[in-house]
């Protein structure tokens, strides 16, 4: 937000005397690495702006209102996102998928 905000400024001509963003994330995790159960959920996000500005109050909302609309993080979180990975394991692809997601237990000697 804070960088689309100093840019999406200047495109606009708004003076920032000073900007900042606090952002909070509201997640949960269930089930068991060990049992490979494991997920993460994303139940909400704020985001609070202060910012200091000789500039009118309609400029800077205006602003806002286009920084909002081209920060990437909020477009990931706001819109279904497909996710690709890929792993290297020393230098070779490894299809991780191929493969349990619950760990072996280590046998004690």
């Amino acid at each position: 937000m804070l960088t689309q905000l100093v840019r999406y400024g200047r495109m606009l001509d708004v003076e920032l005397v000073k900007a900042k963003c606090k952002v909070r994330a509201h997640w949960t995790s269930e089930g068991s690495v060990m049992a490979g159960t494991i997920s993460s959920t994303c139940h909400s996000i704020e985001i609070e702006t202060e910012i200091e500005s000789p500039a009118d109050p309609a400029l800077v909302a205006a602003l806002i209102q286009n920084a909002e609309g081209g920060c990437y993080a909020a477009a990931v979180v706001q819109n279904p996102t497909p996710v690709t990975a890929t792993v290297r394991l020393n230098g070779d692809p490894l299809d991780y998928t191929g493969y349990p997601s619950r760990p072996e237990r280590r046998r004690e000697r």
